[in-house]
């Protein structure tokens, strides 16, 4: 069981070692490096049933390293500390979003599950959910209730119509599509997360990505198979996408692509507050952080909203750890103690 992790902060200066990280990152989600093998979720520190749980939650290509300096100042920081336990899903990046919602879901259950199987301890109510860039989507749909929104903007036929016994694993496919919010959450802040899509994943790199990265998952197998024996369960506008296998994390940012467009009506409940922090460069068009436009970063309905003169990687900038920060002890401040 994966429970404990290393977040030693690598130093800035060390470009080389950030250089292998990268390509490390790149290899996995090319599906060239193991990227299973480390996905799972990681403790800090033991396990503490009177501290609420914090899940961090990277990025695209990512790992639990990115969150080293926001890791580093909420230990440091005493009333957070005492208040909070830190924990990280890795996951890997190449499978399809929803696919990735459901892993996490997974990694979640099974730490429950083994820490606290009578389902009793203080620390599984009031969970903050904190994911930067894809991390971010995924928190979010961790977030709502999916209802037949996700589901219909897939497949042609009721639910309980997919057949379950004719096709091997087909039951974890309605359950990708269709979900309840995570119990135990209370609040969720996304970092540079493109809600609305990314314009990246359909220029050439994305193109060239969503053919390297594809077919890797058993729920795709699946859909190959559906379309392949049973094309009229599936929407005509995906049935060449899943044929071909071509679903993968960055073709389900797509900003055309069908099941990212329903879910973008899917919010967080009114009794889980969610808090936005985005980027935004001059010279960047359409607006943003040269990667997520604000436009797909911005979400009604939050709790707070800071755009700042930053980047994409918000996690390691100084004052969105800053404002990180401030909404947890604003959290602690709202909620009584354990």
């Amino acid at each position: 069981m994966k429970m404990r992790v290393s977040l030693q902060q690598l130093p800035h200066s060390s470009a080389t070692r950030l250089y292998l990280r990268r390509i490390s990152a790149a290899l996995r989600l090319l599906g060239l490096q193991d990227g299973d093998g480390a996905a799972g979720l990681y403790q800090c520190e033991p396990f503490d049933p009177d501290r609420r749980t914090i899940v961090m939650i990277h990025g695209l290509g990512g790992d639990a390293l990115a969150w080293s300096r926001l890791t580093e100042a909420i230990e440091q920081c005493p009333q957070l500390h005492a208040r909070f336990q830190v924990w990280h899903v890795v996951y890997n990046s190449n499978a399809p979003t929803l696919v990735i919602r459901r892993r996490a879901q997974g990694y979640l259950d099974e730490t429950w599950q083994r820490l606290d199987p009578e389902g009793r301890a203080a620390a599984r109510s009031g969970m903050v959910l904190i994911g930067h860039s894809l991390g971010g989507v995924v928190a979010r749909m961790l977030c709502v209730d999916s209802g037949d929104a996700l589901w219909s903007a897939a497949f042609t036929v009721d639910p309980r119509a997919f057949p379950v016994h004719t096709l091997a694993a087909a039951p974890q496919v309605p359950d990708v599509f269709r979900f309840e919010r995570y119990p135990g959450v209370g609040r969720a802040i996304f970092l540079a997360a493109p809600h609305r899509g990314s314009p990246n994943a359909d220029n050439w790199l994305g193109r060239l990505a969503r053919i390297l990265v594809g077919d890797r998952t058993t729920e795709i197998r699946v859909l190959r198979t559906l379309v392949r024996e049973h094309p009229e369960m599936v929407r005509e506008e995906l049935r060449a996408t899943y044929q071909q296998g071509r679903l993968n994390s960055i073709s389900t940012l797509q900003v055309s692509q069908p099941v990212r467009r329903a879910g973008e009506a899917l919010m967080p409940g009114h009794d889980i507050p969610y808090h936005v922090i985005a980027g935004a460069l001059p010279g960047i068009d359409p607006p943003g952080d040269g990667v997520v436009p604000l436009s797909s970063a911005l979400l009604p309905g939050a709790a707070s909203t800071l755009v700042m003169h930053a980047g994409h990687n918000l996690y390691d900038n100084g004052d969105a750890v800053n404002e990180i920060l401030r909404i947890l002890r604003e959290d602690v401040a709202d909620r009584p103690a354990l």
